[in-house]
């Protein structure tokens, strides 16, 4: 069943490649109207009506969990609940793992409503599975849209994409984008967009004028960029930005912001199920308290740790699970959890693996090691940092053609000064950055062993 699965997939995907461009904007498009009709169901339209009437309680949506978990999921049959001190019961859970996950989804899963497998392999490849329900995917959906609609976008408002999808042939002779009238969406495919080519993207925009634009912030850094670069000014208004799958760099926010003359709001969230947390106008972060309760460990100076837990995941919950992402808290605390912390996010940082790792063992984040591009945002396109040894860095750059060698210097001096002058410092030029598969363009490539 799987094989003739595969060979159907295949079969549409080469029948839809070799279709003309206007066909394939009708396929797109009939995809996106099956979609619609699964995302945005009378259950989508009953938690959106929720989420915006706010008063969530989130003692009792803990309660409520704990419940769950103990009539439902196997693993959690035996839980002790005490409602007067549910903060302390729900602490004495274990902390899960992925393995744990991926070796007992099953006993960790209840089965009810339509199931569907929701895969993540993330950075390091290790592929895993969970189940999520109509009921999970409707709250999830509808809460992306109250970030939205708090920011001055509504539902179906005209927005253009930036996706890792496979939505143009190899030889797209630069038509990057396809039409998915169903929600009124423009797509394009980051995976083929380039420094040389996103000029055709930015004339597609001024065509289809979004107000809104969501998606790879490497790649919509590429159109404000060549905004910025060439004096351009939009004439369509963008209500706001909303980047997502990669981690936001200070200089690519402002970029955008200015170039688009608006605001951008970063939001985290992940496909095993993580709670939302997403940007705020002053700058900071907030946490979607409806969504789920979040843990803090402390890692290093200003760094933690998240174990997450979801409130919206019945079909496999998601209870302290150790997912591997860091954010920056200004804190000296060695624990915090938003149940009864009040948290502030300064940043999201990402996975473990996306640091640097100095000459004192100080973890330098892409935070802290964008900071060396400072002043040079006009005269660097792209720019990439790979630790290949302990004391070895390659930083991979995409420039303009009145970067000078004293600008090196400038940065080398800044690298030194940040991960130590005895290291070894490569730069290497290239027209743009190589690509993930997804279409991603990673900022940090850590190729350390784990215990390096």
């Amino acid at each position: 069943m799987r094989l003739l699965k595969r060979t159907m997939d295949t079969s549409v995907h080469n029948f839809y490649y070799k279709s003309p461009v206007f066909l394939q904007n009708v396929m797109t498009s009939l995809y996106g109207y099956k979609l619609r009709r699964e995302r945005y169901s009378h259950l989508y339209q009953a938690s959106l009506k929720h989420f915006m009437q706010g008063g969530i309680d989130e003692t009792q949506s803990l309660i409520k969990l704990m419940y769950h978990l103990k009539r439902n999921i196997p693993v959690y049959r035996n839980i002790e609940i005490d409602e007067a001190h549910i903060i302390e019961s729900f602490l004495a859970l274990p902390v899960t793992t992925k393995s744990d996950l991926r070796n007992a989804l099953d006993a960790r899963s209840h089965k009810a409503g339509i199931l569907r497998k929701s895969r993540t392999s993330g950075t390091t490849g290790a592929n895993l599975a969970v189940y999520d329900s109509e009921y999970d995917r409707a709250e999830r959906m509808a809460y992306l849209d109250y970030i939205k609609v708090t920011n001055g976008v509504e539902p179906f408002s005209r927005r253009a994409s930036f996706t890792g999808q496979e939505l143009t042939p190899p030889k797209h002779k630069n038509v990057l984008w396809r039409y998915n009238l169903a929600m009124d969406q423009m797509l394009y495919a980051s995976c083929h967009i380039t420094p040389q080519n996103v000029k055709h993207v930015y004339k597609n925009l001024q065509r289809f004028k979004p107000a809104a634009l969501d998606g790879y912030p490497s790649t919509i850094h590429m159109v404000a960029k060549y905004i910025l670069s060439n004096h351009l000014r939009p004439d369509f208004d963008v209500k706001a930005v909303f980047p997502n799958a990669e981690t936001l760099l200070p200089h690519v926010k402002a970029d955008i912001e200015n170039a688009f003359d608006t605001k951008v709001i970063d939001q985290y969230s992940t496909a095993e199920g993580a709670p939302f947390i997403y940007g705020t106008d002053d700058g900071q972060y907030r946490i979607g308290h409806e969504t789920g309760l979040i843990e803090f460990e402390k890692t290093g100076h200003h760094l933690y740790e998240m174990i997450v837990t979801s409130y919206i995941n019945d079909a496999t919950p998601i209870v302290r699970y150790r997912i591997g992402d860091q954010v920056e808290i200004h804190s000296g605390r060695a624990y915090l959890n938003s149940f009864v912390d009040d948290v502030q996010i300064q940043r999201i940082i990402g996975r473990q693996s996306d640091y640097l790792l100095g000459s004192q063992s100080n973890k330098v984040t892409s935070v802290n090691i964008s900071w060396v591009a400072d002043g040079f945002e006009e005269k660097i396109i792209q720019m990439q940092f790979v630790q290949k040894e302990r004391d070895q860095f390659v930083v991979n750059l995409a420039v303009e053609d009145d970067f000078e060698s004293a600008d090196e210097t400038v940065i080398r001096g800044r690298l030194a000064r940040r991960l130590g002058k005895d290291n070894t410092y490569v730069f290497n030029y290239m027209d743009e950055i190589p690509k993930e598969k997804s279409g991603k363009i990673r900022f940090i490539i850590n190729e350390l062993d784990a215990d390096a």
